[in-house]
């Protein structure tokens, strides 16, 4: 669900792309609800997530987030992203109870509960874009071993780097990686005589990150997931020109940020109904499109879940006959 600000219109293969890791990320949460351990879970819990932080970084038009008053682009960030999140945390907070205090809001900024994580750190990487006036290239250049130093010293699960009141979630320092490749990636693209060694780099990181499951070994498993994520973010420019497309599937990923934020809480009841794994995850989604489709058809609604609104219909466009000769 990497919600951002396209560069041109909208590509289909990466929507298609979008509603893969969107399903893989309910199938997971399925799985954990569920209390299964699988090797597709370890496999998918690896890549998709930094795959979706590089996809967004892919589609960030950085020219007009730099150049846009920030007022404007506040406001354009408030309706797609931040009022959704702040509707889904206080409905989280609400359903599980959790206690209140004055450092809440500040506990939910910088540690935000659940899957709530990803829209602050997005947005943290989008005015970093905003207020470091760098190139892709030197953000890479500046961001990797931020990135680096972050996995090795707290590892890859999250948690708060400190403990003082404002720790941050070790996400916000650790995927920067991922999504400064990403713009990286958008401005120069994947020539042609690099695609066969980022195949094999993604393949064996691919594999080298599927050996070490329930090994233990932190020090492998930063080299292995960065061969895999950035392999994978390195394939985008490449999958776009294919422009592929699969409506049910693309009808996700335009809408990722609206199942994003809620799967979690219907999955949630259907797994109080008693439904297994699979059950919930066709379920969930079968309940996920049709709330989306129900609630993008008022702006009200909209604004404060997430969904997008439905699509226009081309305008008819009257063809004049052609002239004929005398």
């Amino acid at each position: 669900m990497g919600p951002g600000v396209l560069r041109v219109g909208k590509n289909p293969s990466i929507d298609l792309l979008k509603g893969v890791l969107i399903l893989l990320v309910m199938a997971g949460h399925a799985m954990e609800l569920t209390h299964q351990q699988h090797l597709a879970l370890w496999i998918g819990a690896g890549f998709r997530m930094p795959v979706m932080i590089g996809i967004s970084g892919y589609l960030l038009n950085v020219e007009r987030t730099r150049s846009d008053p920030a007022g404007l682009l506040f406001k354009r960030y408030a309706e797609r992203l931040l009022l959704p999140w702040l509707a889904a945390l206080i409905v989280y907070e609400l359903v599980t109870g959790a206690p209140l205090s004055w450092a809440t809001p500040v506990e939910m900024l910088l540690r935000p509960p659940f899957h709530l994580w990803y829209v602050p750190v997005l947005f943290f990487l989008i005015m970093i874009t905003r207020l470091v006036p760098l190139s892709p290239l030197i953000l890479l250049a500046i961001g990797t071993p931020v990135s680096l130093a972050t996995m090795y010293s707290f590892g890859l699960d999250h948690g708060p780097i400190g403990f003082s009141l404002v720790s941050p979630d070790s996400r916000f320092v650790r995927f920067p990686v991922y999504f400064f490749f990403g713009m990286l990636m958008a401005e120069r693209g994947l020539p042609t005589r690099y695609l066969g060694i980022v195949l094999v780099v993604t393949a064996l990181g691919l594999g080298w990150w599927s050996a070490l499951q329930g090994s233990g070994n932190g020090l492998a498993y930063v080299p292995a997931r960065l061969m895999m994520c950035l392999g994978l973010i390195a394939l985008l420019p490449r999958l776009a020109a294919l422009r592929l497309s699969f409506q049910p599937i693309n009808r996700i990923g335009r809408d990722s940020l609206f199942f994003y934020l809620w799967h979690p809480l219907v999955m949630a009841g259907m797994l109080m109904a008693g439904a297994n794994a699979p059950v919930m995850l066709l379920l969930a989604a079968l309940a996920l499109t049709a709330g989306s489709r129900l609630s993008a058809r008022h702006a009200g609604l909209r604004r404060w879940l997430g969904s997008v609104p439905p699509p226009r219909s081309a305008p008819a466009i009257a063809i004049e006959p052609a002239p004929q000769p005398a």
